[in-house]
């Protein structure tokens, strides 16, 4: 059975719901830890998806490690090997793939109503039960839709929230969050909450009923992750 590949740039950054996920199926993966300097593969041969987690750096920094993950995102999509990104790892995949990212004029960080861009293509991955969803998120730069991909759904503060292609899916919300992680990213991160404003909420409010949130997410996340790992099926 070939593993999922998990590429890790921050070690409290951690895959969370994905590999609760993963365990609960019984599907393997192996990991590259970026923060412990492991190289990236080279190639993609011998995994049957590759998962790529967020990160407080921008995909514009021009780390070198960043570049070489654009390569193998490029390799997977020649493959036909499914990629799945989280927030920084959505960004990766855009730029991979002939996107953009920017800076957004204003950090957008906390638990924020998206609405659903329905489309055939879309449907297949939400659903066509619910039209919005909150979510968890936390972004300084955002990323274009690339050339054909399509767009899952919009924030009030961020047109290009999320995207499909084929059997690979991008969102820059963190939907693999638990409590356990949040509470981390607060307690080490929290400082980027600052200063409080309408795409800012407060520390207080992203705590505000934050199991019963996440839960709600997660049906949501579990949308996602079981329709790509279809995809990962077919190549275990």
């Amino acid at each position: 059975m070939k593993p999922i590949h998990i590429v890790r740039h921050e070690d409290w950054i951690k895959a969370g719901h994905l590999t609760d996920t993963l365990d609960s199926r019984g599907i393997p993966y192996t990991f590259t830890a970026i923060d412990q300097h492991d190289p990236v593969p080279k190639t993609v041969e011998g995994i049957s998806g590759l998962a790529l987690l967020g990160c407080t750096y921008s995909v514009n920094d021009g780390h070198g490690w960043a570049n070489e993950e654009i390569n193998l995102i490029k390799q997977a999509l020649d493959a036909d090997i499914p990629v799945l990104g989280h927030c920084f790892g959505s960004q990766l995949m855009s730029k991979a793939m002939g996107g953009e990212i920017y800076p957004m004029s204003a950090k957008e960080i906390g638990w924020h109503e998206v609405e659903c861009i329905h489309s055939p293509e879309a449907d297949k991955w939400l659903g066509d039960d619910d039209d919005e969803f909150e979510i968890l998120i936390w972004h300084h730069d955002a990323f274009t839709i690339p050339p054909g991909a399509t767009p899952l759904y919009k924030s009030d503060f961020c047109p290009d929230q999320a995207f499909v292609y084929g059997d690979n899916v991008a969102t820059v919300a963190h939907l693999e969050v638990t409590a356990k992680l949040l509470e981390d990213w607060l307690e080490i991160y929290g400082y980027d909450l600052d200063p409080i404003s309408e795409t800012v909420q407060s520390p207080e409010e992203v705590r505000r009923d934050m199991h019963s949130r996440i839960t709600n997410m997660h049906k949501l996340t579990d949308r996602l992750y079981d329709h790509w790992l279809q995809g990962v099926q077919k190549r275990l």
